[in-house]
């Protein structure tokens, strides 16, 4: 009789470890995670002070090519990484010499092409050296890092890896204040230069970090899995084109003084994406696991952790409407119209958030290229229908198309994994 009580209590046991951990994991990741946001939040209000409304809206353009762009470089070796590890560590070596040699091959063109979307299509009055400078900096370092982050949750280190991106954030702090309040200089070419020095030095930190934790990389049979990359960066630079495509048509139908409280506005909305961000970073190496039982086991565990993740999109959403009021105080009051916008646009939080465990499932499940497909066929429409929404409405019609755009692809994601479930039975 006792054994049978300790047999029926031991499932639960450990029900309660697993769920005691999962929270334990997710306190330790935001607690980082939390000071970052707060600190970027500083930094990029001193950056928009210091720079003016003029000068911020020409490089908040240059940012959104940026937020393109940095999943372009590398092709998918990040994912891979954690593919690779969350399934075997012995594999990492291996992997991480083809992260790198990936970054190191595909950014002088992704940065070429940058500079030719800026200064035709969206003619951005910037001179072409100062544009490539500030490109290869802010891609560089944000490729660096954000894939050393990759590195340290395929390894379970997501605490670490929250306090990576603080310390990446500090840095960029430092520089800010250093450079606008104590140096006292405005201008955006020698903001470029500085931005550049910081980007080398931390860059190489990180690679240093890497090896320092995780080992050397192995320089051996870099151009296999091409296409599984390419599938995976497809993906990433879909969803980035939905984050940044607004900016990117905006600088061409707006002055940039409306592009630079726009530009805040969005701002503030990114800095709502970090704790969607890091609950889904825990998940991911998750679903790799679930998914070798199939689509069927995959798709559980979305639906499982779609209600939390919208929980988590829809109080994003209000910290970012909260966070918007403060900006005529922070950045000053020819930021004012950043409030309204900021605020609208955090409607599409929870529509934001409700796209990963559906995009997941299909990743884990091994269907990496139909996500792919289904995320560039609406980076495509998403793009026209920021243009139509923009030419109809100006920015009150690219906020509109925005938000209907990820609610657009949230419904199609969501669709596609149950119909592949269907097709599984």
């Amino acid at each position: 009789m006792s054994d049978g009580v300790t047999a029926a209590a031991r499932p639960s046991l450990w029900r309660e470890l697993e769920r005691r951990f999962r929270v334990a994991t997710f306190i330790t990741t935001m607690v980082p995670t939390m000071g970052a946001l707060a600190l970027q939040f500083v930094t990029f209000a001193i950056t928009a002070r210091g720079l003016g409304i003029e000068q911020f809206g020409r490089y908040t353009a240059v940012l959104a090519i940026v937020g393109i762009a940095v999943e372009l470089v590398g092709l998918g070796g990040g994912d891979l990484v954690v593919r690779a590890v969350s399934r075997d560590r012995t594999a990492f070596g291996r992997y991480f010499a083809k992260m790198l040699f990936l970054i190191a091959v595909t950014l002088p063109l992704v940065i070429g092409g940058g500079v030719l979307l800026a200064l035709g299509p969206m003619q951005l009055d910037m001179a072409p050296l100062s544009l490539a400078l500030a490109l290869f900096a802010e891609v560089l370092v944000a490729r660096i890092s954000a894939s050393l982050e990759l590195v340290m949750v395929a390894h379970g280190d997501t605490a670490r890896a929250g306090w990576l991106r603080v310390s990446v954030v500090v840095v960029r702090l430092a520089l800010a204040f250093g450079f606008f309040a104590l140096a006292d200089l405005h201008d955006l070419d020698e903001w470029i230069l500085a931005v550049l020095a910081q980007a080398l030095a931390v860059s190489a930190i990180c690679i240093a970090v890497g090896v320092r934790c995780y080992g050397a990389p192995r320089w051996e049979r870099l151009g296999d899995e091409a296409g599984s990359g390419a599938a995976f960066c497809l993906n990433q630079t879909a969803r980035a084109s939905q984050g940044n495509m607004d900016r990117v048509v905006l600088s061409r139908f707006a002055d940039e003084a409306a592009l630079g409280a726009y530009g805040a506005a969005s701002r503030i909305l990114q800095l709502g994406l970090f704790p969607i961000q890091v609950v889904t970073r825990i998940l991911y190496p998750k679903f790799f696991q679930k998914g070798a039982d199939g689509i069927g086991a995959s798709l559980k565990f979305a639906l499982k952790t779609a209600p939390a993740l919208a929980l988590v999109g829809a109080l994003s959403g209000a910290g970012v409407a909260l966070a918007a009021m403060l900006a005529p105080v922070v950045l000053g009051k020819v930021f004012a119209g950043a409030t309204d916008t900021a605020g609208r646009l955090a409607i599409a939080m929870p529509f934001i958030a409700l796209q990963y465990p559906a995009a997941d499932a299909l990743t884990g499940a091994g269907m990496q290229s139909l996500r792919a497909v289904i995320y560039g066929v609406s980076a495509v429409g998403f793009g026209f229908l920021m243009v139509f929404g923009a030419r109809l409405g100006g920015v009150e019609g690219l906020i509109w198309a925005f938000i209907g755009g990820h609610a657009t692809v949230a419904l199609a994601l969501w669709l596609t994994a149950f119909v592949q479930w269907r097709r599984g039975r």
